[in-house]
Parts: C-alpha cells; sequence; structure tokens
C-alpha cells in the first residue's frame, strides 16, 4: 500500500511557532524563521503544513538548486519571483532592475547600476507585493546548497525588511553544513537581527514514530516489540520511518541508502533507468529535459513511468518540475548507478542540452550542459557552455558565480587540446578570463587578494602594454581596497606610462591616479593631476572623466574652506547624475556634506546628508548606500543638540555588520553626551564586535569613542590600552578625517592620568599624542582648528592657559547653532575658569550653560548630570524654585508685560529662545500662564511688591 501523505504527525510546537510568527507577518511586522534539521526529519513536511495554514494569502517557493556541477546564481529568488510576477506585475521602475534575474521582464537597467540597485528592487517588490496581498509567505528551501550570490541576497532581505507583511522561511539541511561550509559563517549574521527566529528539528520520540507508522498503515499502531525495532532502525527519522513502513521485507538493510532504494527497487526496470536518468540530474529535473533524455520512450510510456514514481512516492511533482522524495532518495539512486550506465546517461543530457530545453531557463541550460559534458570529459562543450553561464552570472551581478565559472574555465582551457582554437569562436583568450577573474573579484567584498594574483599573472604575461596597462588599473582597484593605496599609486603610475597619452584609456587612469593621490594625502599633486585630467577630458569630450575630475578637484581645494570647491563638487554631482554615474555621485554629494562640516557649517551639512539620503530613495538604493550617511546626519543632529531626533534616525538604520558598527558608536556618542556612561559602554562594546576584523579606518573611530567611554568610567587602563592602540595605527598610516578627532580623547585621559597622580603616563601619552598633530590639510579647516583647541584645552596643565583654548573653542561654534557641541565647551570652560580663579567668568559662562541645557531635545536628566553638580564651582547662589538666572531674568520681564518680542530685544536672544524659557521657568513654578508666573515670582521674592 503507497503511504499517504496527508497525515501530519507531531511538529505542533514547530508549526504553532510558525503560525504565531505569520500572524506577526500579517500585523505588518516582517519576520524571518529559520528551520534546521538533518536529512529526513520533516523541514520541507512542516513547512508544506505551514503554508497550508498561513495567515498571509500569497505564498512563493523557490528552492537552491544541486546539479553537482555548480549552483545557479538567484535560483530560488528567480524562481519565487517568477511564480510572483504572474499575480503581481512589477512597477516599470522595477522591471529593469529584476530582469537581470528575469529577463521575460525586458531590457535590464543600465550598465552603470550594480547589484545594490537589483537587491533594493527584490526587496521593494516583495514589499509592495505583500502589501497589495494583504501579506507573503516566501520560502527558500535547502540553503545549505545555495550560491553566495543567494546567501547575499538573503542576508540583504534579513536585515533591511521593513514594516511589510513578509514572513522569509528557509530550511538548512544541517548534516549537510561541515566545518568549512560558507552556511556556517552566515547562520550568525542571518540570526542576529531580531525579527529572525530558528527552528532546530529533532527526531521523533516513541509516540510520534508510533502515530506515523499508524497513519501509514491506516490506524494498526505498531506492537510494543515492533514499535521498539522500529524507533531503533530509523533513529526517529521519519524519512525511514516511512521507508521501513512502507517496505514489505522483514530483512535488515545494510546501509540507509539501501533502505531508500527499497521504494526504488519495486519498480519495474524501465521505471528504474528512467529514476537513474532523473537522479543524474540532482534533487529535481524539468519535465521537457526528461523527456528528451528519455527520448527512446513514447509519451504515454513515460507518463506511466513517472506517474508510478509519483504513486510509490519517490517522486513528486513541484511545477513543471519532478522532485526527488529526498536528496538523500536522489543521490542513493545516482550512486547506484553503473559508470557505463552513468556515462551514457550524462551524453543523453549533453545531447538534449545543445539541441536546446523548452520551457528551461538558459542560465540553467548552460549550467547544466557544461556540468554534463564536464562529466564525460567533452572539454571543448563544457568549455562553451560554462563561457556562456559566466556571461550570464555577469548579468546578474552574481560575482561570485562570475568568478568561480571563469576559474573554472582557465582549468579546462589546460584540458583544451588546442585551447586556443576551441577559444577563438567564443572571442576568448587566456588573458580576457584572468582580466574577467580579477574584475569579477575585485567586485567581489573581501576578494581583493584574489584579484592580486590574477591581475600579476595577467600583467606578467602580456607583451601588449594596452593589455598591461588594463591589468594593473584592476590591480590598483584591489590594493585601494586592501588599503595599500600608496602600492596602488605606483601601479597607476606605471599604467600611465605604458599607455600612449592620447590612448583613449588614457584619461581614465590619469583620473584614477588624480583620485588616489589626494587620498593619501598628496594634495598638490591632486589637484595638479585632476586638473591636468578636466583640460584633457573637455578637449577630448571625454564627459565621464570630466565628472570624476571635476569632484576630485573639488574636494582637494582647501577642503571645506575654498569658496571655489563648492561649484566644482557641485557641477561634477550634476555632470554624474546626467550621465547616470551613481557612484560618482554620490561621492560628490558625501564629499559636499564633508565641505559644509569642514566650514562648521552644520544645518548646511545636514541639509546635503538629506538630499544625499532623498537622492538614493530615488535611485532605488536607499537600504544599501543609506545607512552611512544616516549615522552622519545624526552626528549632525547630535552636535547641533537634536538628540531625540538623532536616536530617531539610528533606530531606522539598518545595514551589513560595518553599518551597524558606525550605527552603535555614534549611539555610544549620544550617551557619552547624556552622561550615561553604561549606555555608552554597551553600544560601544557592539560596535567593537560589528567592526572587528574588518575595516581599520571604522575601528580607529571606534577606538576613539572607546578612549572616552573607558576614561569616563574610571578604566584608566582599558583606556591606556585602546589609546595606545589608536597611536599606533595612526603612526602606520597618513592622517586622515578621523584624524581630526583623535587627540580629544587622548588628551581627555591625559588629564585624567594627573588628576589620579599618574603623572609620568600622563606625559608620555602627551608626546605621543603629537603623532596625530602632524600637519595635515585637515587640520587646516575650520573643523580641525576647533578639535584642535578642544585638545590643547585638556592637554594644557596650566589653568589659565587652558581656559583660553576652551575661550578659543566657543568662540568657534557661538552664533552656529550647534548646542549640543557649546553646551559641552561651556561647561568644560566653567570648570577652568573656576580652576584659574577667574570667578566672575567662572559665573558667566554658568549661565550661558544653565542657558544652553534649555536648548538641547533630549530626555536625557542634563541639568542634573552638569549644571547642578558645577553650580558650586562656578561660585553661583541656588535661585528658588530650580530657576536659571537667564529663567529669572525672562520672568521678571514677562511679570512686568512684555512680550516675547520684547523680551528678546532687551536681553539680545530671540523671540523662540524666550520662548523655551517661558515653557521651562512655568513648568518648573507649576503654573499654566504668564499672569500665574508673575504672581508666582512675587511670592518668591524675585519681583518687588507693587507699592
Amino acid at each position: 500500500m503507497a503511504p499517504t501523505p496527508t497525515a501530519f504527525i507531531g511538529r505542533g510546537p514547530d508549526l504553532a511557532h510558525l503560525l504565531a510568527e505569520g500572524d506577526l507577518a500579517a500585523r505588518g511586522d516582517a519576520r524571518a524563521t529559520l528551520v534546521l534539521g538533518d536529512a529526513g526529519v520533516g523541514k520541507t513536511r512542516l513547512l508544506e503544513e505551514y503554508l497550508r495554514r498561513t495567515p498571509l494569502p500569497r505564498a512563493a517557493v523557490g528552492a537552491c538548486l544541486e546539479t553537482s556541477g555548480g549552483t545557479v546564481a538567484f535560483a530560488p529568488f528567480t524562481a519565487a519571483l517568477r511564480h510572483l510576477v504572474r499575480e503581481v506585475p512589477p512597477s516599470p521602475a522595477r522591471a529593469g532592475a529584476l530582469a537581470r534575474l528575469l529577463p521575460e521582464l525586458g531590457t535590464a537597467a543600465a550598465p552603470d547600476e550594480d547589484r545594490t540597485r537589483l537587491f533594493e528592487a527584490v526587496l521593494s517588490y516583495l514589499e509592495d507585493t505583500a502589501a497589495d496581498g494583504g501579506g507573503l509567505a516566501l520560502v527558500v528551501e535547502d540553503l545549505h546548497w545555495a550560491d553566495a550570490s543567494t546567501r547575499d541576497l538573503l542576508l540583504f532581505l534579513v536585515r533591511n525588511l521593513g514594516p511589510a507583511p513578509v514572513h522569509l522561511l528557509a530550511t538548512v539541511r544541517t548534516d549537510d553544513l561541515h566545518r568549512a561550509h560558507p552556511l556556517r559563517r552566515l547562520l550568525p549574521d542571518l540570526e542576529r537581527p531580531a525579527r529572525v527566529t530558528r527552528l532546530d528539528l529533532g527526531p521523533f520520540g516513541r509516540e510520534e514514530v508510533a502515530a506515523q507508522a499508524a497513519a501509514l498503515r491506516g490506524g494498526a499502531r505498531p506492537e510494543p516489540r515492533a514499535l521498539d525495532l522500529l524507533c531503533e532502525r530509523s533513529g526517529g527519522n521519519p524519512l525511514f520511518v516511512e521507508a521501513l513502513v512502507s517496505s514489505p521485507d522483514d530483512g535488515l538493510p545494510d546501509t540507509s541508502r539501501d533502505l531508500l532504494l527499497r521504494a526504488v527497487d519495486r519498480l519495474p526496470d524501465t521505471d528504474r533507468a528512467v529514476l537513474g536518468l532523473a537522479a543524474l540530474s540532482g534533487v529535481r529535473v524539468h519535465h521537457a529535459l526528461l523527456a528528451a533524455v528519455a527520448g527512446d520512450l513514447s509519451e504515454d510510456e513515460l507518463d506511466g513511468v513517472l506517474r508510478r514514481a509519483v504513486d510509490a512516492r519517490v517522486l513528486s511533482v513541484v511545477g513543471e518540475d519532478y522532485r526527488f522524495r529526498h536528496a538523500l532518495l536522489a543521490e542513493a539512486v545516482r550512486e547506484d548507478l553503473l559508470p557505463g550506465r552513468r556515462v551514457r546517461g550524462h551524453r543523453r543530457y549533453v545531447t538534449a542540452l545543445e539541441a536546446g530545453v523548452p520551457g528551461l531557463a538558459e542560465p540553467e541550460r548552460v549550467l547544466r550542459l557544461a556540468h554534463h559534458a564536464d562529466a564525460v570529459h567533452d572539454h571543448p562543450r563544457a568549455f562553451a557552455a560554462l563561457w556562456a553561464a559566466a556571461g550570464h552570472a555577469a548579468d546578474a551581478f552574481a560575482h561570485p558565480e562570475h568568478l568561480a565559472a571563469v576559474e573554472r574555465l582557465l582549468e579546462l582551457w589546460e584540458l583544451l587540446p588546442d585551447p586556443e582554437a576551441a577559444a577563438a569562436p567564443l572571442g576568448v583568450t587566456r588573458a580576457r578570463l584572468l582580466l574577467d577573474a580579477a574584475r569579477a573579484a575585485v567586485q567581489i567584498g573581501g576578494s581583493s587578494h584574489e584579484a592580486l594574483r590574477y591581475t600579476a599573472e595577467g600583467a606578467e604575461q602580456s607583451a601588449d602594454p594596452v593589455s598591461r596597462a588594463g591589468f594593473l588599473l584592476l590591480r590598483s582597484q584591489a590594493l585601494k581596497a586592501l588599503h595599500r593605496r600608496n602600492e596602488g599609486l605606483e601601479v597607476l603610475d606605471e599604467a600611465s606610462v605604458l599607455l600612449p597619452r592620447g590612448h583613449p584609456d588614457h584619461i581614465a587612469v590619469s583620473g584614477a591616479r588624480a583620485a588616489l593621490l589626494y587620498l593619501v594625502g598628496r594634495d598638490a599633486e591632486a589637484r595638479r593631476a585632476a586638473r591636468d585630467v578636466l583640460d584633457r577630458a573637455r578637449a577630448a569630450g571625454d564627459r565621464r572623466s570630466e565628472a570624476e575630475a571635476l569632484i576630485t578637484l573639488g574636494s582637494t581645494l582647501e577642503v571645506g574652506r575654498a569658496d571655489g570647491s563648492l561649484p566644482l563638487l557641485t557641477g561634477g554631482m550634476g555632470l554624474a547624475r546626467e550621465l547616470g554615474m551613481v557612484d560618482a555621485e554620490l561621492r560628490a554629494r558625501n564629499n559636499i556634506a564633508v565641505h559644509h562640516l569642514y566650514r562648521l557649517e552644520w544645518h548646511e551639512c545636514l541639509r546635503a546628508e538629506r538630499e544625499f539620503l532623498d537622492r538614493c530613495a530615488e535611485l532605488g538604493v536607499l537600504r544599501t548606500r543609506g545607512p552611512v550617511p544616516e549615522t552622519e546626519k545624526a552626528g549632525a543632529l547630535l552636535d547641533l543638540g537634536r538628540m531625540r531626533e538623532a536616536e530617531e534616525v539610528l533606530a531606522g538604520s539598518s545595514g551589513g555588520r560595518l553599518d551597524e558598527g558606525t550605527r552603535r558608536f555614534v549611539l555610544a556618542e549620544i550617551r557619552l553626551a547624556q552622561r550615561d556612561t553604561a549606555g555608552a559602554r554597551e553600544h560601544w562594546e557592539q560596535a567593537v564586535e560589528a567592526v572587528r576584523d574588518t575595516d581599520a579606518h571604522l575601528f580607529a573611530a571606534v577606538d576613539q569613542v572607546g578612549v572616552r567611554v573607558l576614561t569616563a568610567e574610571g578604566d584608566l587602563e582599558g583606556a591606556l590600552e585602546t589609546a595606545y592602540r589608536m597611536v599606533e595605527r595612526e603612526e602606520g598610516g597618513r592622517p586622515t578625517q578621523s584624524s581630526l578627532n583623535g587627540p580629544g580623547p587622548l588628551a581627555g585621559l591625559v588629564r585624567a592620568l594627573r588628576r589620579a597622580g599618574r603623572a609620568g603616563e600622563a606625559e608620555e601619552l602627551a608626546g605621543r599624542v603629537g603623532v596625530y598633530l602632524r600637519p595635515s590639510q585637515w587640520w587646516s579647516t575650520p573643523y580641525g582648528e576647533l578639535r584642535r583647541a578642544q585638545a590643547l584645552a585638556r592637554l594644557t596643565a596650566d589653568p589659565a592657559g587652558s581656559l583660553g583654548h576652551w575661550e578659543r573653542a566657543l568662540e568657534m561654534v557661538r552664533g552656529r547653532g550647534l548646542h549640543a557641541e557649546e553646551f559641552l565647551l561651556l561647561e568644560e570652560a566653567c570648570r577652568a575658569a573656576a580652576e584659574a580663579g577667574e570667578g566672575a567668568r567662572a559665573r558667566e559662562l554658568f549661565g550661558r550653560l544653565e542657558e544652553a541645557v534649555g536648548l538641547l531635545d533630549t530626555d536625557a536628566p542634563l541639568r542634573e548630570r552638569y549644571v547642578e553638580p558645577l553650580r558650586a564651582v562656578a561660585g553661583e547662589p541656588r535661585l528658588p524654585a530650580g530657576l536659571t538666572p537667564r529663567e529669572a531674568e525672562v520672568l521678571v520681564r514677562a511679570a512686568a508685560g512684555l512680550s516675547n518680542t520684547e523680551i528678546g530685544e532687551k536681553l539680545f536672544i530671540s523671540a523662540k529662545t524666550v520662548s523655551v524659557h517661558m515653557s521651562n521657568l512655568m513648568g518648573k513654578l507649576g503654573v499654566t500662564n504668564r499672569h500665574a508666573a508673575g504672581a508666582r515670582a512675587r511670592e518668591l521674592g524675585l519681583i518687588p511688591p507693587a507699592g
């Protein structure tokens, strides 16, 4: 009797968990669930039951393809999207990007765009489709077979799914996860977001085995001894329970493979032969492909074979495909084939696939053709098919799969009897393969070392100077990614010499060289080189190089100070936008924000960051390009005193590990400004974890925050260790933008060491701070001058000298609306004035501090943490009801009947500031209007009685 597939045994709590997650998703709280377990444990059956009961109206399923010869890039998402677009066609704006996965949607997006646009288009389409239909369950099966691009896209979706009714589910076969399996490294990142849950499915217990056996036997529960034997032989694995129960044999199979093959062995010889052919395709085989391979059978005969296989629970029907009941069964059938039958089967596939298979996607066809041709050592056919597969991977921005295909092509090149003759019709040379491998490696984050290997071999073997220059240009990009910029510059110098000045690529190489000169701090050379590139690009009509040169030149002109830099940056940005140069346009927008930052134009910087984010949204890359400018925007809001708004920005930010590191250290800075050292430490530690062993530049910024956190906590040993790590890193590199923020934390630690009586350590560290203060373009900016003044104020042991530096810093920020920055400077300056014996100045600064705290938008009790502890130090008497001197002045004039505008004119402050003071003082006095405030002031003696 054929087993009945309808009974759902056990897994009640697991199903309840999935349904609860589905309910949350249906309410607009996107969820993701990883379902893990050994082969045959019932992952697919659980998801089938969930999809039957899910509260989400739409569902789509895609499986990772296992072909033994490679994986089809994005296979599960392509299958799921193809199903969905039949119901909900994408908008024209989305279709252009999605066409890279679904060619039937039309022409793919512009070649200048990259996988960020593709990933965001997939995400936005899924969110739109879910919202339009009331919810979507998206299943990715067999993630253990996933290609690298599928893993990247899945991680992107998990991190960035917004408030949309989407439930993303993925199954993983854990017994396939060997120590070096790439999914082992990915799982912790997949599980990190709060929206992700994990289900680990174990084997059935005794009662569940009994219930499954009873369902398979039509209700008859096994006898106790038989049940004991069934549990022992199956290990509680539902797949093995089913095989044992459905088998009429009483003998024990030698292996689990023999057990699984029992269902196949009972079928006729012809059926077993067809199943052997199907198994050579992997777990799945397309109907038209199987029909072509089994061409000696009539349609009716093939239908009969397949019907018997489905009834025997060997195969199941999935759309246009047949799928083996389980991957273990497909493996068993394939391994049971004799060598001769296996070779003949592969040859049949080669013939069928080369002729074309209706309904089989072209990327899958050529990849399968390459695999089967390779299996029978037909290397010329395998080479041609794999070259086509590499092209499809490149078109889909599947850079890891493109690189893997090209690396295999390089191996096949050595196996071809006459490689030049075989590759000539394809227009392929070995140099072209090396160049493609290097280019793909450059495009993959973390593969720059492979790019160096391929560019070294290619450059060495290139007799043609132009070809050699092409390898060197790619080599410079890989070196730049590895932060070996000076080496990259040497390589570009060599490429520039190799190319004739009139060569079309010479301008582009010169432009890349100018940009790199700027990055390594050779600013005067960078300006000369950028001007030369600009003149030559305009003369040659090379508008792309013109845009890049404008941006580079605008970035090098006295950063943040020169009036001429902003027009150059905006001009380059406009030209890049016109030409569709997304990377160049966003680089210009970032540098415009930096331009304003270094001029201490925070409001303009904030506006530039907002425009950057708006443009990212227009381009469809907000969730990939937006996290860093979002954190920079939050940093500007912090300095402006808008702490609440800054935290709201960071709460909505998402992205990869580096983006999370940036987000966390800005949150740590906010907590430091609020004097919440415990909260600051928590965010700093998470930032350290996020950026560990990743980005040296970002780690330096995180260390700067770490020194401040540890110093504030009094952990001077930990602060010293972190400080010297910062110094050593700075000594080994050139001054960068982040260098400007380095001296402040170190100088604060020097001051703390002096106060703790550790003068020797303090002076030793003070001497090392100079590595940050060495001359560079950054220190010549207003922002650099401000940071230098703050550092010198902390380093100067003499209170009077320290006060002078604080006064200089205050003068630089006054009137710029930098409320938090000014507030923190006032607190430091007031202490310095008191220590210097400048009582009157200390009281004046304290009064300004009391005013400034009212301008900060935060829930943190800054008055209690900053102002009140300083009152006695400043020698300032305490006013009744906790009023500040400025609030008392406002109250007296309000009681006299003056309007906010009139009060502002008397006190030389704005009417808006008067309004803030009025709100604060009425809250302290417990009144709700100006008349009651005046009466309360008279009661407190602030206003003399009438008459």
